[in-house]
């Protein structure tokens, strides 16, 4: 109830403002400096000034038209423009006693066309497009012009100087206006029903015009009528105007985090894309060198092992190419996940890694988890500390199962370890991608645990510490499957 409630008080306020100028005009009640005013020289002033009113109010309408997409503002605008144009200066010019049949035929001209304007901006056709308007003003400027050079004969002075045309056209008028307003309350639009307002107030100052006395006073009541009227309309498309331009920022708004989320979006399949590659090279790194081996003779159990190792290297590449999610609320057993790796890389050309692990050791997560860091921390040994022996040990502290790769290389660079987690940090001389640290601590959070990298201690090298969530070894949540495979 709050829209018709305010549109009633508009409505209001416009009824008592109108009467009361007409009122006071009319009845030649305006006193002081005022009522010494020549009132013609002040119904030339307010003719003006509505002029001005109305162009303005006919440029807006095309502004909001193009931001809003609506028709009906391409065509309200030229019924504007044809109003002030046209009829307002004639107005001017001559009051309407003196006008002969050929003008006040023109004038006619231009109301109708006015009015066929407003008629079709209730419902305008879009096969018109947004030029249909101001063809049809420039044809009724047309007429109205070729209407100055038809004889005033009797035929024509009867349909000019009778009052049922000019009637019918203001009557009209009116109805549009009204049309507006009932637009307006379907759309619940207070700036599109001050619109109709302004129309209405406009067609009412014609009817004014037609039934009052001819004389100064009346004319200047119409004109202070015809400048209200027109101003209404402005304040309302300004107002239309204010909401296209805040429409047009809130779009912009969206668009603007649209397309940064896009981008963030590109950004992370970007990581991700790298991330993949960079765990699939280690992965066929360490499954290069083993292949050869399956194939020679050798041991029963060791055939066994290696290639229970190579299963569970290509089955966790294979939940990486899928883009499967780590899993969350499983326990898995720690030694048979780091034999497997020591596994692989025995069978090929790096150095041996010494596998020092507690039995019965489980933790909480995906075993695909300590896979993948390990890997990734191993990878890093042989690159940065190429030879060198490498120590790796898995014990048990507390709530924790802590996971250690030590090498035996030059150690830690100077400055902060942390910063060597930041991706795309990475040894120019050494190579990579600067990808593993980083793939490896995210990781390691993922399943509730942390990796730090730390200086040997009791000799070179660096140690990389990796903690992850002790399971209960008889919790009932096992997973005992091998690494990656479903």
């Amino acid at each position: 109830m709050r829209f018709p409630a305010r549109l009633a008080v508009d409505v209001l306020v416009v009824a008592v403002v109108c009467v009361g100028v007409g009122v006071l005009v009319a009845r030649g009640l305006l006193s002081g400096p005022v009522a010494d005013v020549d009132p013609a020289l002040a119904t030339a002033t307010l003719t003006v000034a509505a002029a001005t009113v109305g162009a303005g109010a006919a440029i807006l309408s095309v502004v909001v038209g193009r931001l809003f997409g609506d028709l009906r503002m391409a065509w309200v605008a030229p019924a504007l423009v044809l109003y002030c144009l046209v009829v307002l200066p004639w107005t001017a010019a001559a009051p309407g006693a003196t006008l002969d049949v050929p003008h006040r035929l023109a004038r006619l001209v231009a109301y109708a066309t006015a009015l066929i304007l407003l008629v079709v901006a209730v419902r305008p056709p879009r096969r018109l497009g947004w030029w249909g308007g101001w063809v049809v003003a420039a044809l009724g400027a047309v007429a109205t012009v070729s209407a100055l050079t038809v004889p005033g004969t009797e035929p024509v002075r009867v349909i000019v100087e009778g009052p049922i045309p000019t009637f019918v056209v203001l009557v009209g008028w009116v109805i549009v206006a009204v049309g507006f307003v009932v637009d307006a309350l379907g759309r619940r639009s207070m700036p599109r029903a001050r619109i109709g307002l302004g129309l209405v107030v406009i067609a009412a100052a014609q009817l004014y015009r037609l039934v009052a006395p001819t004389g100064a006073t009346p004319g200047m009541a119409f004109g202070a009528l015809r400048f209200l009227g027109l101003a209404i309309v402005l304040l309302g498309v300004g107002q239309l105007a204010a909401a296209a331009l805040s429409s047009v920022r809130r779009r912009e708004t969206v668009q603007r985090e649209e397309l940064e989320t896009a981008a963030r979006h590109m950004e992370r399949a970007a990581e991700h894309a790298a991330e993949r590659d960079h765990e699939l090279r280690n992965g066929i790194a360490g499954l290069a060198g083993i292949t050869h081996l399956l194939g020679a003779d050798g041991g029963d159990d060791e055939h066994e092992r290696l290639k229970l190792a190579v299963l569970s290297e290509l089955g966790r590449l294979h939940r990486i190419l899928d883009g499967e999610e780590l899993t969350v609320d499983g326990t898995y057993a720690v030694e048979p996940v780091l034999s497997g790796l020591v596994a692989l890389r025995a069978a090929g050309p790096e150095p041996q890694v010494e596998l020092d692990a507690e039995p019965g050791l489980r933790a909480c997560g995906d075993s695909a988890v300590l896979s993948q860091v390990v890997s990734n921390l191993l990878a890093n040994c042989d690159r940065h500390a190429p030879g060198a022996p490498v120590t790796l040990t898995a014990r048990a502290d507390g709530p924790a199962v802590v996971v250690d790769v030590r090498d035996h290389g030059p150690g830690l660079p100077p400055g902060d370890p942390e910063s060597l987690f930041e991706r795309g940090t990475r040894d120019v001389d050494a190579g990579g991608s600067g990808l593993g640290l980083h793939i490896s601590r995210r990781l390691a959070e993922h399943d509730g645990g942390s990796l730090v990298l730390r200086p040997g201690g009791d000799g070179p090298g660096t140690v990389a510490r990796l903690r992850l969530v002790a399971a209960d070894p008889a919790a009932d949540s096992v997973d005992d499957r091998i690494p990656g495979r479903n």
